[in-house]
């Protein structure tokens, strides 16, 4: 008899938990809650400015020139030729986003990502660039004269062909950058690492290149251009 009861009591610590049934409204709210959290793929230049976010939206030839969209988060959008001319753009994410052709004279890019951007052709003319994050950016044929470059990142970044004169690019780090064929002529690269950067065809004239790294590793302290 002991052993049967046993064997009863070890069936029943074996069987299954039952699962629990849920309310269909808490069920409904769950779904609701998980609605929310998706990402916002279109929004005018009004609801832009107001609500500074837009991840993955369609945003070519948008006029949002002089807004204020400091910290916003347009990462991975399309922004292919609009007007961000005259934007402050400050501490922003808006890394992969697409600005080829874009206008970005005079912005206000300090301390902005934008990491693997694609920035083929776009004009950034004066634009403060202090502190960014362009790593892996792609700034071919770009327009960067007189840019503020200093302390950015720009390793791996190509910028053949870009037009660089008279850019500060103080203490900026330039590792394995691509600058086949770039105007850098007047440019300030004092301090700069250029480690592994490709300057060949590059227009150095009249630029400054006191202690830079150059790409062989040496340092830089001569006074004829590299």
């Amino acid at each position: 008899m002991t052993c049967l009861v046993s064997v009863v009591r070890l069936k029943q610590t074996m069987e299954p938990p039952v699962a629990a049934e849920v309310p269909d409204s808490e069920r409904a709210a769950d779904d609701r809650a998980s609605s929310n959290i998706t990402e916002i793929t279109s929004a005018t230049p009004e609801q832009i400015v107001r609500t500074k976010t837009c991840l993955h939206c369609n945003l070519s030839g948008i006029n949002l020139s002089g807004t204020d969209l400091s910290k916003a988060n347009l990462s991975r959008s399309n922004l292919t030729r609009s007007n961000l001319s005259n934007t402050k753009l400050i501490n922003a994410i808006l890394s992969g986003v697409q600005l080829s052709a874009a206008s970005l004279k005079s912005a206000n890019l300090q301390g902005a990502d934008l990491g693997k951007a694609n920035l083929i052709g776009a004009d950034l003319s004066n634009a403060q660039l202090l502190n960014i994050s362009l790593s892996n950016a792609n700034l071919t044929d770009a327009t960067l004269k007189q840019v503020e470059l200093r302390d950015a990142n720009l390793t791996n970044a190509s910028l053949e062909h870009a037009h660089m004169q008279d850019a500060s690019l103080y203490g900026a780090i330039l590792i394995g950058a691509n600058l086949k064929n770039t105007d850098l002529s007047g440019a300030d690269l004092r301090y700069a690492n250029l480690s592994k950067a490709n300057l060949r065809g590059a227009n150095l004239t009249n630029a400054r290149l006191d202690w830079a790294i150059m790409p062989d590793g040496s340092s830089y302290q001569g006074t004829i251009p590299y």
